[in-house]
């Protein structure tokens, strides 16, 4: 077996967590690989809509509202950083997120999460229709009422993910593409490394961001991850453009705009397993968002259609943290469900603190996978 090297951490997923917590712990002066079955960045943060910003959800807080806060500020900086590090935008912008109500129900549903979300912290504000089309003049005319998140942003995921891999490397995080991680490598109940087919890499600690396939490492150390097909479009944007996220009340599905002038439309949840595929149905669905969220985009160019696999957890929490089925070695960072890219940072930075061994900077207690061992 050729050994590939000893790393302080080895890192198996190149996605946006697994990209960006090698570009934090190497900040922090660590040894870090990274490993990826396929090209980095090629899964769920590829067919990402990226939709950011601060958001309360009772059934998920304390961790959501602290990941999603966090994350925001930590996007503040990077968008900065990376750039001045690589010469490249991530393509990250916006004015913020526009829920609209196009009746008195859905209004009435608007302000009453206006003052939920207020409540718990989070920058929200009730408009009215007029203020809500002063704000994104393409809105429908109809527009009664909206919830405004100011901190509300759009991301590229894709160029993130990108990019932030490209200064990670450039800092001296070694990146094995195409080397799928075949067993973990254990001394006694500790993991000690990884196994790529007849490659060995050795680590203090290996950190599984492996997305929807990160319960299939290793036949011991499970977790009841499964991929959430989503179908994804993205159109031609209106003349006017567009500065917000923007859903409807009580309407399934959202627009989100990018720095060129696209916007996407999304997104389906399909129950497939881990086939990837485009449908009528989906297409179909996608177009019932336009008519329902803006339906100025109606007869707008479809530019193109992509799908991808979103790692989904029972709860919808992702699972951070050690696992107790091992003496060390072994984080946990997957299950993010549909709202990875919002976590991301902040899960990063959670990993970096255990690593270092300090408390992590959001406690973790809600998201450890030992809920899941229990139930079973």
């Amino acid at each position: 077996m050729a050994h590939l090297g000893t790393y302080d951490v080895v890192i198996v997923g190149g996605g946006a967590c697994g990209c960006t917590t090698a570009y934090f712990l190497v900040n922090e002066g660590l040894q870090v690989a990274l490993v990826d079955k396929n090209t980095v960045g090629q899964e769920a943060s590829w067919a990402s809509a990226g939709m950011i910003g601060p958001t309360s959800a009772p059934s998920a807080n304390p961790w959501y509202l602290q990941t999603t806060s966090l994350s925001k500020s930590l996007y503040d900086t990077l968008n900065e950083q990376l750039y001045d590090e690589t010469g490249r935008w991530i393509g990250y912008g916006g004015d913020g997120a526009l829920t609209i109500a196009m009746d008195e129900r859905e209004a009435q549903s608007i302000a009453l999460e206006a003052s939920a979300q207020a409540a718990d912290g989070v920058p929200a504000e009730a408009l009215t229709g007029e203020e809500a089309r002063k704000r994104e003049p393409a809105l429908p005319s109809g527009v009664q009422a909206a919830l405004w998140m100011p901190e509300g942003r759009f991301l590229d995921a894709r160029n993130y993910t990108a990019t932030i891999a490209t200064a990670a490397r450039q800092k001296g995080v070694d990146i094995y593409e195409g080397q799928p991680v075949t067993a973990l490598q254990r001394e006694g109940d500790r993991i000690t490394g990884v196994q790529c087919g007849s490659d060995l890499l050795s680590a203090d600690y290996v950190i599984n961001a492996a997305g929807a396939w990160a319960g299939k490492l290793d036949p011991i150390l499970t977790f009841p991850v499964r991929p959430l097909h989503g179908q994804i479009m993205a159109l031609e944007g209106p003349p006017c453009g567009l500065r917000h996220n923007i859903m409807r009340a009580g309407a399934w599905g959202y627009v989100t705009p990018r720095p060129d002038g696209r916007v996407l439309v999304g997104a389906t949840e399909d129950e497939w397993g881990f086939q990837k595929k485009i449908t009528a149905d989906g297409m179909a669905l996608l177009g019932v968002i336009v008519r329902q969220v803006l339906p100025c985009l109606t007869d707008c160019p479809l530019l193109d259609i992509w799908s991808g696999l979103r790692p989904a957890s029972p709860d919808g929490l992702p699972a951070i943290g050690p696992d107790p089925r091992t003496e060390g070695g072994y984080l946990w960072a997957a299950g993010h469900t549909a709202s990875g890219m919002m976590q991301m940072p902040a899960t990063a930075a959670v990993l970096t603190d255990l690593v270092l061994g300090k408390a992590p900077r959001i406690p973790i207690d809600q998201v450890r996978i030992n809920r899941f061992l229990a139930s079973s």
